[in-house]
């Protein structure tokens, strides 16, 4: 299906496939598909990764006209693991047949408004270097340069040229990685405050393990990972701990290519940091 979208420099026509990960979402998954359905820019194609739901959450997504691709059941949980990259490349690599302008990374409890696809398209549109955008979920942190893992739009073009496919890397922190290699390639990422949407689950601290693994993945300079470490331990001393021992505890991780470029790029910005508060100081 071939959307055209007026956007403030000319008329394109563009192709938006959704790609929705779901397990056990048999609450959720009616309202997020019908909203994907009545989104003003139409998706071309709405592709559900059933990722071994024991419910009836495939058979739900398939009688709404979407593609669904049944996985089979696995008890734990991969949340924040390099298994659920494999997954969403499942349905990612069903996506490229369709050969797509713009991919639309979804969790199936993931709400949007109606127009949240056309006014992110209509912005990427305009902006050849943005290659990763997304909205703000309403009532959680906001970070300008960190679009969201649910709800996040990707230029297919950019992931084609820079993977060779679609697909994602396989690895530890494999949503942020992405972000960090735009922008190490000089491209823009970016999360739009003012297109707001909703979830049925706030995000939490479960996996802070994971997070702590995919930080050292990552390659974080020490102080940002203990900051980070510090940070979550006030809100959670358990998430805190857990995603400390995550960072020593690597013994099953492997660096990733931007590793050096990341560390490199957080001492940076550190001493960057620090010289602005100390010339604030000194005007005071």
């Amino acid at each position: 299906m071939v959307i055209r979208v007026r956007s403030k420099l000319k008329n394109v026509y563009v192709k938006v496939v959704a790609v929705i990960i779901a397990r056990n979402e048999r609450e959720n998954i009616i309202k997020v598909i019908e909203l994907l359905k009545q989104q003003t820019l139409n998706l071309g194609r709405i592709i559900v990764v059933n990722d071994g739901s024991t419910d009836e959450t495939g058979e739900i997504a398939r009688k709404m006209g979407c593609e669904v691709i049944d996985l089979p059941y696995h008890e734990e949980s991969f949340l924040g693991r390099p298994e659920l990259a494999e997954r969403l490349n499942i349905g990612l690599k069903l996506a490229e047949k369709y050969n797509p302008d713009y991919v639309l990374v979804m969790g199936a409890d993931h709400i949007l408004p109606k127009d949240y696809v056309k006014r992110i398209v209509e912005r990427m549109e305009v902006n050849p270097k943005l290659v990763v955008a997304s909205g703000h979920v309403r009532g959680e942190p906001y970070s300008e340069s960190n679009p969201r893992g649910s709800g996040r739009i990707i230029r297919a073009s950019w992931l084609k040229r820079e993977f060779g496919s679609l697909c994602f890397p396989v690895c530890w922190g494999w949503e942020a990685y992405i972000l960090l290699k735009a922008l190490k390639s000089g491209y823009e990422v970016k999360c739009f405050r003012e297109i707001e949407s909703e979830v049925e689950r706030r995000t939490g601290l479960g996996k802070a393990g994971c997070w702590g693994k995919a930080m050292y993945a990552l390659g974080y300079d020490w102080k940002y990972a203990l900051g980070r470490c510090l940070l979550t331990f006030i809100k959670s001393p358990k998430a805190g701990l857990n995603m400390f021992w995550g960072w020593v505890k690597h013994e099953d991780v492997e660096r990733t290519d931007i590793a050096e470029w990341v560390n490199q790029m957080q001492k940076r910005e550190f001493w960057r940091k620090v010289c602005e508060i100390v010339k604030c100081g000194g005007r005071k």
